[in-house]
């Protein structure tokens, strides 16, 4: 299987409604958003990839991509700073527009189809970048070629979403035999529970003459102009993810996935139970906790001076919690201080926040405040 996988790039794709996650995306691209106290989500995928032989990964970058760049670097982390294949940022066909919504913009791809003719693999897997999973891509890729598939989507049944985050998402039905007869888009018209991971295997040459039929006919979303347009006529299957999976399409979702890591069978399944989760190393000292610290059931990384009250929070590196403060159900981004006296509880703050002395920030439902980088509060 390692040789088969020797064959297969992939190419993660953007996100094309950057704005989904509101102030989180105003100076960052979606695939380098902070997830899990240390990683950014981009490093999920990229990780299931190389874990899985995958040493040929484009990674098409969007605006606000400076973060993203700083982040991956030459791939040195994921074992990707090669002088053969190796880790490509690949440009869009053009800047975003706000009514380009396409799930996988095919006229990006196309606008690098010498990066693709040229590569020496033979197989193309094609995935997002707003995915958290652990998953073992080799068995994936087995179920493709076992079912002489054009196409293979990876999907997810049963998945539980809140109801805001329903709409936009691709879902599909299958036969008994794992068959896809039915993808699309609309909810309304939904028949299954059945959501797809936007995790796509295919053919490199059946890649290269969808692009060439979609250049001809200048419609470019794989799937609402190839997938759901050809159903019937190219053999479409889809394998089923049975693990963890979080999909990040707003930041009510954002908020409550991050916080399933709380749980300690969710760290279980997504950090130990499958390959590991990669991501730019950053050294430091150890948190340090005051004989007036007070915390329950957090998750925190290295270079933090907590001297509050913390609960049920994700703390992020370097960020300082003065004495007498309490932050409940909240998510704290690196480099963030928190005076003392400061209430906060369902509050996600972006980098260097500063939270004054015996400021209160407090959600009164289910949604997160969120302050964006540099705030003052």
């Amino acid at each position: 299987m390692k040789k088969i996988m020797r064959s297969v790039m992939g190419i993660i794709h953007h996100h094309k409604n950057e704005k989904c996650l509101e102030e989180l995306t105003r100076y960052r691209c979606m695939a380098s958003v902070p997830f899990g106290g240390r990683y950014r989500l981009v490093d999920f995928i990229l990780s299931n990839m190389v874990n899985s032989g995958i040493a040929n990964v484009g990674i098409v970058t969007s605006i606000n991509f400076r973060s993203l760049l700083s982040h991956l670097g030459n791939g040195k982390e994921w074992g990707l700073d090669k002088k053969h294949d190796g880790l490509f940022y690949l440009p869009t066909a053009a800047r975003n527009d706000v009514r380009n919504l396409r799930k996988v913009d095919l006229e990006d791809l196309y606008a690098n189809g010498d990066y693709i003719k040229e590569s020496k693999q033979e197989y193309v897997i094609i995935t997002g970048c707003n995915m958290i999973c652990n998953i073992d891509l080799k068995k994936a890729m087995t179920f493709h070629l076992e079912k002489q598939a054009d196409v293979t989507v990876i999907y997810k049944e049963n998945y539980r979403f809140d109801a805001p985050d329903i709409a936009g998402n691709v879902f599909v039905e299958t036969d008994e035999n794992r068959r896809i007869r039915t993808v699309t888009t609309r909810y309304g018209k939904r028949r299954t529970d059945k959501v797809s991971l936007g995790i796509y295997v295919m053919e490199k040459k059946v890649l290269l003459d969808i692009l060439e039929d979609c250049a001809r006919k200048k419609k470019w979303d794989l799937v609402k102009n190839v997938l759901s347009d050809k159903e019937k006529d190219i053999r479409i299957y889809g394998y089923a993810h049975d693990g963890y999976l979080a999909i990040i399409n707003s930041v009510n979702s954002y908020y409550k996935h991050h916080l399933d890591l709380l749980e300690p069978r969710t760290l279980q399944e997504l950090f130990l139970e499958g390959g590991e989760i990669y991501t730019k190393m950053k050294d430091g000292p150890s948190t340090k906790y005051y004989d007036v610290s007070d915390v329950r059931n957090i998750l925190v990384s290295n270079g933090c001076l907590i001297q509050g009250k913390v609960e049920n929070s994700i703390i992020y590196r370097n960020v300082k919690v003065a004495k007498g403060a309490s932050i409940k159900n909240s998510i704290i981004m690196p480099k963030v201080e928190i005076d003392e006296d400061a209430v906060l509880n369902g509050v996600i703050l972006d980098k260097y926040v500063y939270v004054r002395k015996g400021a209160r920030l407090v959600s009164d439902n289910q949604l997160p405040i969120i302050v964006g980088k540099r705030g003052v509060v």
